[in-house]
């Protein structure tokens, strides 16, 4: 047995780490198509801001006046707006469906603004929406929310209890929307790219619209034409413009939680109910089966919203306006220069004028 019995002898180091260099080198050669097909989309989403955590987009936003995101399926733009409000933390708040669209900030300089719509559709909506952003202790100084007659019905929440959404798309659900578009329309996304410095999100990168950094979305003037409303799928009857003969009681009692919630943090709120289309208000006036619609006007309701400390502000009827078309998107949703009227006539009231003394001062224009 010589002294070299039971060694066994070990392959050289360098070898080893050569071939591990080669096994690598031909994986990357091997996969370097997939990851470009990979790396390639994700750059493109994030480049867009499709994908990019709402937080981020908020501290984008605060970049310039002429930042404009819109992005995600649609369903629900609670997750962006609560991040607006949580880097803002305005004085002023406005709350409501697509009728809120158009509050802007303008109407309360000096004090600062945001427009938190089209994240609650019903009065428990707004008290949620309320809890979420108090949970850090802020809260504004005041509220200003649609307070529509319809939010009264019975079962009137069924229609949007799934828009209020408190879990942000997924980013493999976003990525898959750029892809999308870019295997269906690559053209049209590559021209728009350049805009991409102030677009972000998919939508409003095609169709250079998009929430303001104030969180309002005025969107385009109407037109003259009297027939595009008569066909816009409106109508007394057709949900939200509902008929029912009452007022349900668990709505006032949604109602006055809502107002507690919001005394307790010493908010104070604005109601309004903004303009209508004629079209919805003769569907409404002088029909039996509209008694909610009547109830809502009584002096009994307004009476409830005053002792509540709610200030309530009617226009749904402003003969200046219901009778023209160009004046509402459709017959639901006056359109910027209605609400900016209709906010000229909120600020000069006397009740208004004590809660914001400051607006309308030299300082404010």
């Amino acid at each position: 047995m010589s002294a070299s019995d039971g060694v066994i002898e070990q392959p050289p180091v360098r070898s080893q780490l050569r071939e591990w260099r080669r096994l690598f080198v031909v994986l990357v050669l091997m996969l370097s198509p997939l990851l470009v097909a990979i790396a390639a989309p994700e750059g493109l989403a994030w480049r867009i801001g499709e994908t990019m955590p709402m937080s981020l987009i908020a501290k984008w936003q605060d970049g310039g006046a002429d930042r404009l995101w819109r992005g995600g399926d649609g369903h629900s733009y609670l997750t962006y707006k609560l991040a607006r409000v949580a880097d803002l933390r305005p004085e002023i708040l406005a709350l409501g469906p697509s009728r809120a669209n158009s509050f802007r900030g303008a109407a309360f300089a000096p004090y600062t603004f945001f427009n938190a719509g089209l994240t609650a559709w019903t009065l428990e909506q707004y008290r949620r929406f309320l809890a979420l952003i108090a949970r850090d202790g802020y809260a504004p100084k005041i509220v200003v929310f649609n307070l529509d007659y319809w939010m009264l019905s019975s079962g009137f929440d069924h229609y949007w209890v799934n828009r209020f959404d408190e879990q942000q798309p997924t980013h493999g659900a976003d990525l898959l929307r750029v892809i999308g578009e870019l295997r269906e329309e690559p053209l049209r996304l590559w021209r728009a790219l350049p805009a991409a410095d102030h677009l972000h999100g998919l939508y409003a990168l095609l169709a250079g619209d998009g929430f303001r950094a104030d969180g309002a979305l005025p969107g385009k003037p109407g037109t003259p034409d009297a027939q595009r409303l008569l066909d816009d799928g409106t109508a007394a009857s057709i949900p939200p413009v509902v008929l029912t003969d009452h007022i349900a009681p668990e709505q006032v009692a949604k109602f006055d939680e809502f107002v507690a919630f919001a005394r307790e943090k010493h908010i104070a709120l604005i109601g309004i109910q903004l303009p209508f289309y004629e079209k919805i208000l003769d569907g409404l006036n002088g029909n039996p089966e509209a008694g909610i619609w009547r109830e809502f006007a009584s002096a009994e309701w307004q009476q409830h919203i005053a002792a509540s400390g709610v200030l309530f502000l009617d226009f749904a009827d402003m003969p200046e306006y219901r009778d023209k078309p160009e004046y509402f998107s459709d017959s639901l949703d006056p359109d910027a220069r209605v609400v900016d009227h209709v906010m000229q006539l909120v600020m000069t009231d006397p009740r208004v004028r004590a809660l914001l003394p400051k607006t309308g001062t030299p300082a404010a224009r």
